[in-house]
């Protein structure tokens, strides 16, 4: 199987491989970075091609789902270590886990306060994985992490219209445009929109409040003076 192959494989089964090079962990399912790894010269090591596409593989069903680090792993294989369930632990890390609420959680433990605002202000949207991940700054390099989401992690705290043009500020800080025929309710009455950089947005409840007070009768579209724009539902 090429490694392309391969590491669709893995990611089918959420297992993604990440490559540390230069300060930053990298996604070889990403094209862009695929191209930045060949060129590093990680990808042809031997042995941890051998990892990739026989040793884990074989061991799939007792890792769990996750991010994994296979240059320390394939190291410390050449240092004489056997492969175990063990120490491709000892280089994993688990899913940020976001639920039905957008509470966050990892490994089973609530994430709040200062670790949810330090994350939240980090949070991204890879479009090639249709993944949210959050990356920052930690220990002389990026540190990086997936989310696994039951609903998007993205937050609308704002939303308003300005010369015929809609602003919104989202929980990492940052603005962006809407595509604004992508609006939709689902039967918990919660407001999306879909932007071009962050995926699917949820909208908090005051930018929701405003956005259902501009809903024509039949409610079926949002009405801003003669600008009309659908809204759709789903479950």
């Amino acid at each position: 199987m090429k490694l392309e192959e391969r590491l669709q494989w893995f990611f089918e089964r959420k297992l993604i491989m990440l490559f540390l090079w230069e300060e930053r962990f990298l996604n070889p399912l990403i094209p862009h970075e695929m191209s930045r790894l060949k060129t590093s010269g990680l990808l042809e090591d031997e042995e941890t091609l051998k990892l990739m596409e026989n040793i884990f593989p074989e061991s799939i069903t007792q890792l769990p789902t996750g991010m994994y680090f296979p240059v320390p792993i394939s190291r410390a294989l050449k240092q004489g270590n056997d492969f175990s369930t063990e120490l491709a632990m000892r280089f994993h890390y688990d899913f940020i886990k976001v639920d039905q609420h957008q509470k966050w959680s990892m490994r089973e433990k609530s994430i709040r306060g200062k670790v949810l605002a330090l994350f939240e202000s980090n949070l991204f949207y890879e479009k090639e994985s249709k993944l949210y991940f959050v990356e920052y700054w930690s220990d002389n390099r990026w540190d990086k992490c997936y989310l696994e989401c039951a609903i998007t992690p993205m937050r609308a705290l704002a939303l308003e219209l300005v010369q015929e043009e809609f602003k919104m500020q989202f929980n990492n800080q940052k603005n962006e445009s809407l595509e604004l025929h992508s609006f939709r309710m689902d039967k918990k009455e919660r407001c999306f929109v879909r932007t071009q950089n962050y995926g699917e947005v949820l909208l908090a409840d005051a930018p929701r409040f405003w956005l259902l007070n501009h809903l024509d009768e039949s409610g079926s579209y949002f009405e801003f003076g003669e600008r009309h724009f659908p809204l759709t539902f789903s479950e």
